[in-house]
């Protein structure tokens, strides 16, 4: 019975690699994952837009930890983090598209981009750490449609070290995501499909 559960636990598990310099400068040449309203307005028959949310959730820590406390990692909640998207396939001048979100807050986005299969490849702590989270969640950018592709929830443990589990999902929240977008991007958000990023294994 134990074998069984962990093994159901193991496949929604993921674990953080060691930073590399090359991350920091992948981070630096990234585009924002934010499109202005006028950006919007001019969407070409081989693009199309792309909406949804991203949300880190912490596991609740102890209330008093002991002076050790740090052999355990480092405390997730103090700090921000990169999430790193871009087109799927190999290519060395594609542009990397980033999302920077701090724990407990939801961050929406809404992108236009060329169409395309694209992956979430990582999230990473930003600023000088050795933790990065490589993951595999992809979308598809529908040329002449807005997609919304979900909420894309992970939650971190209190503290974070090399080999931390980490737990994701994605959620439909459209109504709420669309909500908090449609004073601004009215326009854009008045012919939805809908499309959810998938988790591969």
């Amino acid at each position: 019975m134990f074998t069984k559960r962990w093994s159901l636990v193991v496949t929604r598990l993921l674990f953080f690699s060691v930073f590399t310099v090359g991350c920091a400068a992948i981070l630096s040449g990234c585009a924002s994952m934010v499109s202005s309203k006028e950006e919007l307005q001019d969407v070409a028959s081989n693009e199309g837009v792309v909406f949804g949310s991203f949300v880190i959730n912490l596991e609740k820590g102890q209330e008093k930890e002991s002076g050790w406390a740090f052999l355990q990692g480092q405390k997730a909640g103090d700090a921000t983090y990169a999430v790193v998207i871009s087109e799927k396939g190999f290519n060395p001048l594609k542009q990397n598209y980033i999302i920077r979100a701090k724990p407990e807050k939801e961050e929406t986005f809404i992108k236009k981009l060329p169409a395309g299969d694209y992956q979430i490849q990582k999230i990473q702590k930003e600023g000088f750490t050795n933790l990065e989270l490589n993951l595999r969640v992809n979308f598809t950018v529908t040329p002449g449609q807005t997609t919304y592709i979900g909420q894309f929830t992970v939650q971190f443990p209190d503290r974070l070290r090399v080999g931390s589990p980490v737990r994701m999902k994605v959620a439909d929240a459209q109504r709420e995501t669309t909500d908090l977008l449609k004073n601004e991007h009215d326009k854009s958000l008045s012919h939805v499909i809908k499309a959810l990023m998938a988790i591969q294994p």
